[in-house]
Parts: C-alpha cells; sequence; structure tokens
C-alpha cells in the first residue's frame, strides 16, 4: 500500500465523533516528515475536491539561527501549493527547570491549539520510527503500560479559556517507516530544511535515533512495527484498566473535586495507586512518580487527623484535610504584614486576591460586599489613619466574635470550625480599628464582627469597607 493510499485508509477511517469538522491543519516544521505530511494531504485533496479543506502552521521556537529560513521554505512551499499557511513564534522559559525538548513541545502543542480553529484537525508527522524512539524513552524512564502505549493516534485539547471549544489532533503516520516517507520525498522530488540540532546526541532522542535505533534496526529489521504493535496492546490494556479505575473512583468524589480518605484506604495498595493516577489525569496533571505515590498512603492518609502532611512534586502537592484528599499548586503564602487604611484610597490586596476601599456609607450602592464601619472617636474625615483601620493577615491566634455568635475564641480555633483548610488560611484578611476586629475577608466575602453587624442591622454607620475584584 503507498503512503498515499494509507493516508486516504486513516482518514476515511475517522468517524464523525472524531472528525466534527473537515479542517486539517499541518503542523509543518520543513523537516522532511511533515513537508511529506503536507504534500500527501495535498495530493489526496486534489483528487477528492469534498473531502477537507487544507493549512498549515510553522512555529517559530527561537532556538536556532535558521529558524527564520525554516519559516520562509515554510511560506514558500504553501506558497506554491496554494495552501494557507500561518506562522507564530513562542518564548521559552529555562529557569523552570524543564528541558529544552520538553519546553519546546509544550510551547509549540498550546500554540497550535491557540492558532487553529474550533474543531480543526491538527495533524502530526510523526511516524514508526518515532514511536519506537518514545516507546524506549518510556522503557529507561521506567514507565508501566501508560508509558509504553507511546504516542496515541488521536487526542483532543480544549483552547484556551473555551472549555467546550477543541481542538483535534491526528497523527495518521504511526504505522509509516521512516524509509517509506524517505522514498515518497525522494519520488515527489521534494525539497525540506535539516534542524542541525537533530545530530547533537546531547538529546536523548537524537542519541537513540543516531546510535541506538540504528544498531537495533541491524539486528532486527522489524523491530519498529513490533514496538509499535506492543504500544498498541498497552494502549489497549490502559484503556481496560482505566475503565475499572473510573468504575472505584466514582464512589470516592467528594465536593471541591477531591477524594475521600476512608474510601481509598478500603482499596488496595495497586487500585489505590491507579485511582489517583486516574484522578490526576483527569485534571491534566502530570503525575508523580511510583515513589512519591508509594509515600501517599503511610505518610498523608494515615496521617493524625490535625496533622498537616504534604506530599509535593514540581509544582503540586498532595494534602489532606478532613477527610479529604486535595490536589493542589503549591501555595504562594502571604508574608504577615498589616496596612493602614485611608479614606478612599484603593488598596491592592496581594497574590491578585482583589482590591478594597473604605468609602463614606452614602457612597454604597447595595451591590457590593462592604463591611460596616462606624466614625472614628475623635479623628477628623481627612485623617490619613483614619481611626487606625488596618488590614492584615497572620495572626490568627487573636480572638474574633462573629455575627450571631454569643462568644469569642481565637481565629484559629474559628477557621477550623468553618472547615477551612490550612493553605488558605493565609490568604484571609482581618480588618480591624486598634485592637478590635471589625471583620474577615475570606474568598472576596466579608464575615462581619458581632459589633460591625450590629451596626449594619440599625444603619448606624459612617463608612463601609468595599471589596472588589477588579
Amino acid at each position: 500500500m503507498s503512503l498515499l493510499e494509507h493516508l486516504e485508509r486513516q482518514i476515511s477511517g475517522l468517524t464523525p465523533s472524531l472528525l466534527p469538522s473537515r479542517r486539517f491543519v499541518v503542523a509543518y516544521s520543513a523537516g522532511i516528515d511533515s513537508h511529506v505530511l503536507l504534500h500527501a494531504l495535498w495530493r489526496l485533496q486534489q483528487t477528492k475536491k469534498t473531502l477537507f479543506t487544507l493549512s498549515a502552521i510553522y512555529i517559530h521556537h527561537g532556538l536556532s539561527e535558521n529558524a527564520d529560513l525554516w519559516q520562509q521554505h515554510c511560506a514558500d512551499v504553501c506558497d506554491a501549493l496554494n495552501i494557507e499557511f500561518a506562522s507564530a513564534k513562542v518564548t521559552l522559559d529555562f529557569s523552570n527547570g524543564k528541558g529544552v525538548e520538553a519546553q519546546a513541545r509544550e510551547a509549540r502543542y498550546a500554540k497550535l491549539v491557540e492558532m487553529s480553529p474550533t474543531d480543526s484537525v491538527v495533524m502530526l508527522a510523526q511516524h514508526q520510527d518515532d514511536q519506537l524512539e518514545t516507546v524506549l524513552l518510556q522503557l529507561k524512564r521506567g514507565a508501566g503500560p501508560k508509558g509504553l502505549s507511546g504516542m496515541g493516534t488521536y487526542f483532543t485539547s480544549a483552547k484556551p479559556g473555551a472549555s467546550q471549544q477543541n481542538v483535534h489532533f491526528f497523527r495518521p503516520l504511526l504505522n509509516i517507516s521512516q524509509q517509506q516517507i524517505q522514498h515518497y520525498a525522494k519520488e515527489q522530488s521534494l525539497v525540506w530544511q535539516e534542524d542541525e540540532s537533530n545530530q547533537n546526541t546531547d538529546f536523548e532522542r537524537n542519541f537513540i535515533r543516531r546510535d541506538v535505533a540504528p544498531l537495533l534496526n541491524e539486528r532486527w529489521p522489524h523491530i519498529a512495527q513490533s514496538v509499535s504493535r506492543s504500544a498498541k496492546l498497552c494502549a489497549e490494556q490502559q484503556a481496560l484498566l482505566d475503565e475499572v479505575s473510573l468504575e472505584k473512583l466514582q464512589p470516592l468524589r467528594k465536593p471541591n473535586n477531591t477524594l475521600c480518605v476512608k474510601g481509598l484506604l478500603a482499596l488496595t495498595e495497586a487500585w489505590r495507586i491507579q485511582v489517583v493516577r486516574l484522578w490526576l489525569d483527569e485534571q491534566n496533571i502530570l503525575s508523580p512518580s511510583q515513589a512519591i505515590l508509594t509515600q501517599l498512603s503511610n505518610e498523608l492518609l494515615l496521617s493524625a487527623q490535625d496533622a498537616n502532611p504534604i506530599i509535593q512534586w514540581q509544582s503540586w502537592q498532595f494534602r489532606r484535610f478532613e477527610d479529604a484528599l486535595y490536589v493542589i499548586t503549591v501555595p504562594k503564602d502571604v508574608k504577615s504584614h498589616s496596612s493602614i487604611l485611608s479614606l478612599s484610597k484603593k488598596y491592592e490586596l496581594p497574590l491578585l486576591l482583589g482590591y478594597v476601599e473604605l468609602v463614606r456609607a452614602r457612597d454604597w450602592s447595595g451591590n457590593k460586599s462592604f463591611l460596616a464601619i462606624d466614625s472614628p472617636d475623635n479623628s477628623p474625615d481627612n485623617s490619613p489613619e483614619f481611626g487606625q483601620v488596618t488590614l492584615s493577615f497572620g495572626g490568627f491566634s487573636r480572638r474574633f466574635t462573629p455575627q450571631n455568635s454569643p462568644h469569642s475564641k481565637p481565629l484559629k480555633q474559628w477557621f477550623k470550625q468553618w472547615h477551612i483548610a490550612p493553605w488558605e488560611r493565609s490568604h484571609i484578611a482581618v480588618i480591624c480599628r486598634k485592637e478590635q476586629i471589625l471583620g474577615l475577608l475570606i474568598k472576596g466575602e466579608f464575615i462581619p464582627s458581632q459589633y460591625s453587624a450590629d451596626l449594619r442591622t440599625r444603619g448606624d454607620f459612617a463608612y463601609c469597607l468595599y471589596y472588589s475584584d477588579e
């Protein structure tokens, strides 16, 4: 079967649910693989006029001094074939500890999702030999069935800021060898660009491609096909495993996308890890290592109720609060400090928590959160300290009497009673005049003290503290 016939069969095999539109976008890099894919799709389009529309996108990573040349080459090829072309630059941040390959890949996919039309199908040119490299890398990392499944033929990503709008990715050449691609390029007299970084064996994939794969192919000529078949079998086994894991996950779900600790502990260790992996995968969170997941039971799930254990990997943390397992981004604590509020001066809260402003009560319009504050003793309206009304974070040993409560307790006891997780408490603002707590600001809502609530009920207040998120 020719490459063109294979491509047509692959596209025809997509069901309507996997092919919501006939808009194909080739991720075009100027290299031989994506050039062959683009040219073959163009030829197919010429013979099947109503089959699909075709365009191409080049992503400029800024890693090579030849990137501008490659971009122009892509533009020229698309112009010659009358194919719509677009390009974009991405910026990589090397301060986050990620490797160049991983960062470039993430940035490339994110930009492709951003630029591609909703429900379009982005065509990727990875082939059978790429799959061999991927599986070998996963073996080196000690991966399980999911990792050994290699690259999937099809997957979907949501467009930024629009969860109902998706872009679909398809790898129609996964069963095509590099030799077949080279044969097609020679047969069609194609001209492509070579990435000089492909010669750098410091990159693991290049090392496998240049030094390892040739030896394997020399000894076992059909190894890429065999590994591709194994990857497909692993993917099928993983799908079955996910199906059962989902059945076990469903009854463990709790509010705020958390999991029931008691329910997790009722599972065997192996199933517990599988369920947690699936839970993380649903949230597009890269699962931690097996070693970290093994720590989960003894160091967190079985910890004392009053303990505050933390298991961290990359930018994520497992946390336990009461009977719930949380996964959160590493929280940024607000350092303990205090600010004196001045009248009619907008105050920006740290960590994008919003804004507060102290204003006269007559400015109250009834459509924003507010905290009632009475007139300060012996302090004119234009006093910059306004009777020393302060907003602070921390200091949770102070006592507080909330609205409708007959007694006071330390703030930390109220937080426990209100089921506020420890990592959320540092973001709670405390509003005081001198030593008296007038209220708390929790997630954009004021919790008034009994004193402030009484003022509001009687209408006996001259000033308000407003909250807004912009």
